[in-house]
């Protein structure tokens, strides 16, 4: 006995898994893929550092520390005063170097996240959306998402930035930056720390670096008092590998036509085949015949049975 519905609903889901990943290829974009930066790239002195307290015989475009505390940074530790560490993270957010093209790129994108602020958006559309409002206004403007794998202690993950690139010189930009550098107990000096970061972030890559070593630091200086360990997702290495390691960058932005096609779609409708109308209990061969005094009939007359015509 042959069941008709459930080849052709087998169909129609083969149809509808090839639709969900036309979609999520026309969101995620195929990009291009980029190492990190000599910037970005840890200092010789930490890759042997790394190296020879590991054995390993890989190095990695970001640092993966060593899980406890090692002589070198508790003496560094000793010399940093919270002043001292404030006073530096100040420095490394204002504007003192007298940039004048990242003083442009933050007021455009100050501009560009107000025009956002009453579309409700998830994060990443948002992110998406920025970059294009970016290049609307002519600057070289990227969505970039890295993506790295489990290495030692430093668990995977997937992050999503926007970039600005102007004369060769690669911009960060990050909204929020604060909340990635958040942690549990928080000490009253870290939570000051915090207090400095801007909402609109726009720095260049070695300064971005400076900026993770710093923060990364201060946490598990206050972990440390809090008497618990700095877990995987808020150490150096996996802080690094968000904006630091490699990553693909796109500058497409999904059209709005279908943006709100993809909105309507909902899991009951079908690409290609339409399963439901064909599921007709008991519409066989050996029904047929039964019905139509043992008169043999086939699949096309089942299809036209579905239909208004008359045989």
């Amino acid at each position: 006995m042959v069941n008709i519905p459930v080849k052709f609903k087998r169909v129609a889901e083969a149809f509808d898994d090839m639709a969900r990943d036309g979609r999520q290829r026309l969101c995620e974009s195929s990009g291009s893929e980029h190492s990190a930066s000599n910037e970005s790239l840890p200092d010789l002195s930490d890759l042997v550092n790394s190296f020879l307290e590991r054995g390993h015989d890989e190095v990695f475009n970001v640092d993966y520390d060593k899980e406890e505390d090692s002589e070198e940074d508790n003496a560094i530790d000793s010399k940093i005063s919270e002043s001292g560490v404030e006073e530096d993270l100040m420095s490394l957010f204002n504007n003192e170097d007298g940039d004048y093209v990242k003083v442009k790129i933050h007021a455009e994108v100050e501009k560009a996240y107000l025009e956002l602020g009453g579309i409700g958006l998830s994060p990443m559309d948002s992110k998406r959306r920025l970059m294009a409002l970016l290049r609307e206004r002519g600057l070289d403007a990227g969505l970039c998402k890295s993506k790295w794998d489990k290495r030692g202690n430093c668990p995977p993950g997937v992050y999503e930035y926007i970039d600005v690139i102007v004369e060769g010189t690669r911009y960060i930009i990050d909204v929020s930056l604060a909340s990635e550098f958040e942690i549990a107990r928080q000490t009253d000096h870290y939570t000051s720390l915090l207090q400095l970061f801007p909402t609109v972030f726009v720095s260049e890559v070695k300064r971005l670096k400076k900026i993770i070593r710093l923060m990364c630091n201060s946490i598990r200086k206050a972990m440390k008092k809090g008497g618990i360990h700095v877990p995987p997702w808020r150490r150096l290495a996996y802080m690094q590998a968000k904006w630091l390691g490699p990553y693909r960058r796109t500058i497409n932005e999904v059209p709005k036509a279908l943006q709100a096609t993809y909105s309507d779609f909902n899991t009951t409708t079908s690409i290609g085949f339409v399963a439901s109308p064909l599921e007709i209990s008991g519409y066989c061969r050996e029904d047929f015949a039964r019905r139509n005094g043992a008169r043999k009939v086939g699949y096309l007359a089942v299809a036209f049975a579905t239909s208004p015509m008359q045989l």
